[in-house]
C-alpha cells in the first residue's frame, strides 16, 4: 500500500480542507469508520476521499454513506428522526418481523418492565428490544417505530458464524460489516481516540451530555481496553480478530487531519 504524501508549508496547515486534500489512500477503494473521539473536532468528512461509515448519533450532524448503531436508544433516536427511511443503516437487534400496534399495544400490556417508545405518527409498525445489562438482565423495553421502507440492514456475523460480531462496539461493528459485505481495499478509522489515547478518567466522547449519552465526567469503558467482566472482549480483541480474518484489507488509523498509521502498530 502506498500513500500519497505531502509536507504542507505553515500556511496551507492553517487551511486543514486544503491540507487534507493532500493526505488520500493511493489505491483500491478506502472505507472511513467515524468515531466520535474528540480528535475529530473540526475535521470536514468531506474532504475524505472513500465510503463514511458513521457510528451512533453522527447522523445528528452529517449524513455518512452508512451509519451503524449498537445502542438500542439511539436507534430509537434515529428511527423518531425518520433517518433510516432515506439512508443505509447497519442496526443490531431484530428487525424482521415488526408488530402492527395492535398486537404492539396488547404485548405492552404484558411487559414486567418499563416501556420506553421512539415512536414518530408516520409509523405503521414497532420493533421491541430490550435495554440492561448483563449482571441484571433486562431493565427497560423500547419500542422503535418503523416503516417498510426503511433502509435497515440487521447486524450479524458470517453463515458459518453468525454471531462473530456480537456485543461489538459500533466502530469495530461498522469496519467488521463494511470489511464483510463490501469490496473495499482499505479501512481507516477516524476518531478513534481510545485505541492510541485511551483515559479512563475521562468520557472521550463528542456527543457526551447529549441525548443518550453519559457526561463528559463519566469514566470510559475499560472494555475498550480488556475483556468485560461478561466475557465480552475488548475492542483491542475486536480489532485483531478483523485484520486477522480480513488479511485482504489494509487497515489504518488517522490520528489527525495530516497523519494516517497501520492500526497494527496499536494491537501489539
Amino acid at each position: 500500500m502506498t500513500f500519497d504524501t505531502y509536507e504542507p508549508t505553515v500556511n496551507e496547515m492553517m487551511d486543514i480542507d486544503n491540507a487534507m486534500s493532500y493526505l488520500n489512500l493511493s489505491e483500491g477503494r478506502t472505507a472511513y469508520i467515524i468515531g466520535n473521539g474528540q480528535s475529530r473536532i473540526g475535521l470536514d468528512l468531506t474532504t475524505l476521499n472513500g465510503d463514511i461509515w458513521g457510528c451512533n448519533a453522527l447522523y445528528r450532524d452529517y449524513e455518512p454513506d452508512y451509519l451503524t448503531i449498537i445502542d438500542v436508544s439511539i436507534m430509537g433516536e434515529c428511527c423518531e428522526s425518520q433517518y433510516p427511511k432515506y439512508n443505509k443503516c447497519y442496526f443490531s437487534g431484530e428487525w424482521d418481523d415488526p408488530l402492527g400496534f395492535e398486537e404492539y399495544n396488547v404485548i405492552k400490556g404484558t411487559m414486567g418492565v418499563p416501556v420506553r417508545e421512539w415512536i414518530d405518527p408516520s409509523h405503521s409498525k414497532v420493533t421491541m428490544h430490550g435495554k440492561g445489562n448483563g449482571n441484571v438482565g433486562i431493565l427497560e423495553m423500547q419500542a422503535i417505530g418503523i416503516e417498510d421502507d426503511y433502509k435497515i440492514s440487521k447486524i450479524g456475523g458470517p453463515p458459518e458464524d453468525y454471531h462473530l460480531f456480537e456485543n461489538w462496539f459500533a466502530g469495530t461493528t461498522a469496519a467488521a460489516m463494511a470489511s464483510m459485505n463490501h469490496d473495499y481495499d482499505n479501512v481507516v478509522f477516524v476518531g478513534f481516540d481510545s485505541i492510541w489515547n485511551y483515559d479512563s478518567t475521562k468520557y472521550n466522547n463528542i456527543y457526551a451530555g447529549t441525548r443518550c449519552y453519559g457526561t463528559e465526567d463519566d469514566p470510559e469503558n475499560n472494555r475498550l481496553v480488556e475483556t468485560g467482566d461478561q466475557g465480552w472482549i475488548s475492542q483491542t480483541e475486536q480489532l485483531k480478530i478483523l485484520v486477522d480474518r480480513f488479511q485482504n484489507i489494509d487497515y489504518y488509523i488517522m490520528k489527525d487531519e495530516l497523519s494516517i498509521t497501520s492500526l497494527e502498530r496499536y494491537l501489539v
